[in-house]
């Protein structure tokens, strides 16, 4: 399976908040999840918003107009220690330049190490597609286990420790079955805090893409 278009949903249309300038914040002074338990974390956990960025991360191949993806679900299976697997699937939507345009699951995996300490790192390494081999670094800002949890990803940290423009990932998933949601004043702060590129966008609910039978 690729990751490169369900990565991609960074490119839907919309903007549900005010874009936020990107500022000088240090990311080992952003305020985290203390005492994370990785075991209580482990469960299905769905995308209810996302940073879209203003300038795409990925150029997109000549034919293709935009690549949306919906009702992203993330199945978290972590041992005590941290270590384990996340598998990620979506629905994707590729319009052509044509206007020809065709809607697909995809997948993408990944196996965690979580480093302890009072600032726990997850370690993120890509398992499928394209990317397969990449690391990236995740801090669970903040989350109750059974209702909501904040997620922030920086893919390049500056000299300066701070998170380079347009590399910076704010995730708000909602844990299966919970009803909670955000205000857009608590979204508003999140980004803030983290200094979020880019504007905040509602990923809908919707129907739900199934996990390959071959990696259950």
């Amino acid at each position: 399976m690729t990751q490169s278009l369900l990565f991609l949903y960074l490119s839907a249309l919309g903007f549900l908040l005010p874009v936020l300038a990107q500022g000088t914040c240090v990311i080992n002074d952003f305020e985290v999840q203390t005492n994370f338990v990785p075991e209580q974390f482990s469960g299905l956990w769905h995308l209810a918003g996302y940073n879209r960025m203003m300038r795409p991360v990925t150029r997109l191949p000549p034919r293709i107009a935009k690549i949306t993806t919906r009702y992203v679900k993330s199945l978290y299976a972590l041992g005590e220690d941290g270590r384990g697997t996340i598998r990620s699937t979506g629905q994707v939507t590729v319009t052509l330049r044509d206007g020809h345009n065709f809607t697909r699951c995809e997948d993408v995996d990944f196996s965690t190490h979580m480093e302890q300490g009072s600032r726990p790192v997850m370690d993120l390494i890509q398992t499928t597609g394209r990317r397969q081999g990449a690391l990236t670094r995740s801090h669970i800002v903040e989350t109750d286990y059974a209702n909501y949890a904040v997620r922030y990803t920086c893919e390049h940290e500056l000299p300066n420790g701070a998170c380079a423009p347009n590399k910076d990932h704010l995730w708000i998933l909602r844990k299966d079955s919970a009803q909670f949601s955000l205000t857009d004043s608590q979204i508003r702060g999140f980004m803030e805090r983290l200094c979020i590129s880019g504007a905040y966008i509602e990923s809908p609910m919707g129907p739900q893409c199934p996990f390959e039978d071959n990696q259950k």
